[in-house]
């Protein structure tokens, strides 16, 4: 097993599939277009990627649909946060939080370890994004075109800098890291 060095602090990182298009999830939240294109490298690299990371953190549609599609939560090796005003309690190794999502991550960030998984929700990714508290945009890019569904983004940010880093072929998907910039 790799051992993980900790870092002095943690770096939120964006990691997904998107579609040619833009779209990360069909209309009615489904992946069975990703499904269709998983090959061993892609899972491979998402094996790698998952090992370095030991906080995730989403939105609650991202948590409830996590465990639709998988039957039981699957990141329940990991500290785990969903962030929603309307659900209370989450059933399954995953703390709710209800406030600030920013200050929240601001303040999760300081803490040692290794780095800070934002697996999903727009808005989330939106606010985080904006507020320059995410550190890395990993994001491959499948050959689909949805045509419709769940866009990345759901605003017009702007003024925010990002880094081309690295570019990767993984099977047939095309991997692009960005570094967001300090303004």
């Amino acid at each position: 097993m790799e051992e993980k060095a900790m870092a002095e602090t943690q770096n939120v990182l964006l990691y997904l599939v998107q579609s040619l298009d833009g779209y990360i999830a069909e209309h009615d939240g489904g992946m069975t277009w990703l499904q269709q294109l998983n090959t061993t490298e892609a899972d491979n690299a998402f094996q790698n990627f998952y090992n370095r990371v030991d906080t995730v953190i989403m939105g609650r549609k991202t948590y409830t649909r996590a465990i639709q599609r998988a039957g039981s939560y699957p990141y329940a090796d990991k500290q785990s946060f969903v962030f929603s005003t309307t659900m209370h309690d989450a059933s399954e190794r995953a703390t709710v939080v209800a406030g600030d999502v920013v200050e929240f991550v601001r303040q999760l960030k300081q803490k040692k370890g290794g780095d800070i998984w934002l697996v999903g929700g727009p808005d989330l990714f939106a606010k985080l994004l904006k507020a320059h508290e995410i550190d890395k945009l990993i994001i491959s890019i499948a050959p689909v075109l949805l045509g419709d569904g769940t866009p990345l983004l759901r605003t017009n940010l702007k003024d925010v800098p990002l880094n081309l880093m690295k570019t990767k072929k993984i099977g047939r998907l095309v991997e692009l890291t960005y570094a967001v910039e300090e303004q």
